[in-house]
């Protein structure tokens, strides 16, 4: 961007071009907490309509029906951390409990990937509960779908950080420096926003996520509080 600062009549034209980005965002936000009801209600009348069925072919229907239901939802909650700027409320966090719930959320991606999620060690922190939940799933998240069949999940827990260590295939060169940037990903699927988000949880209360190390035998990356 050109140094405006001294001139009113450029300042009121760069604002003016960044206006529909604001706008833009808004909406998105708008958009997403609008679908996220709508999908709360598909979500339990699958379950409850998954529950009188006999058929295999029709349980494995409504399956799949529950499975799009979970990758929307995790969409929805990517653009609304995305777009949302809220105050972050700094307290202090038992990092094991966090680590152990987001283990307990991610257990049903992780059975059907085929993946085992564990986590070890203790540890406190002062962040922002939502804010680090949210970052820390994303993070789980993608190392469970970046493992094949078989793979391992490990959150390792320490005073200040989370380290959360996979046996996937690695993050490939090409993406590396552009990790965090949004609508990145190496998947065929997805808006490549979970990276972003996580990494802009952590940074809202303080925090930080990194890339700690990558190669074909799996990847770590690290969560830490100031």
């Amino acid at each position: 961007m050109t140094d405006t600062s001294l001139d009113p009549e450029a300042l009121a034209a760069e604002l003016e071009k960044l206006r529909p980005l604001a706008e833009m965002g808004r909406m998105a936000a708008t958009v997403a907490h609008e679908i996220r009801n709508p999908l709360t209600g598909i979500s339990a009348n699958a379950e409850l309509l998954r529950e009188t069925l006999r058929d295999p072919g029709d349980v494995e229907s409504v399956d799949m029906i529950l499975a799009e239901v979970t990758r929307l939802g995790h969409l929805v909650s990517d653009l609304l951390y995305y777009s949302r700027e809220r105050q972050s409320e700094r307290k202090p966090v038992d990092l094991a409990w966090l680590a152990r719930s987001a283990c307990d959320l991610s257990q049903p991606l992780a059975v059907k990937q085929g993946v085992a999620v564990s986590w070890e060690g203790s540890g406190c922190a002062s962040g922002d509960l939502d804010l680090a939940r949210q970052a820390l799933l994303n993070v789980v998240r993608n190392a469970i779908q970046a493992c094949p069949r078989g793979g391992q999940v490990t959150l390792r827990v320490e005073d200040g950080r989370i380290e959360v260590a996979d046996t996937g295939c690695g993050v490939p060169e090409a993406l590396r420096a552009s990790l965090f940037e949004p609508f990145v990903t190496g998947r065929t699927r997805g808006l490549g926003l979970g990276a972003t988000v996580a990494k802009r949880c952590q940074e809202r209360q303080g925090g930080t996520l990194a890339l700690v190390s990558t190669s074909p035998a799996g990847s770590v990356f690290r969560l830490a509080w100031g």
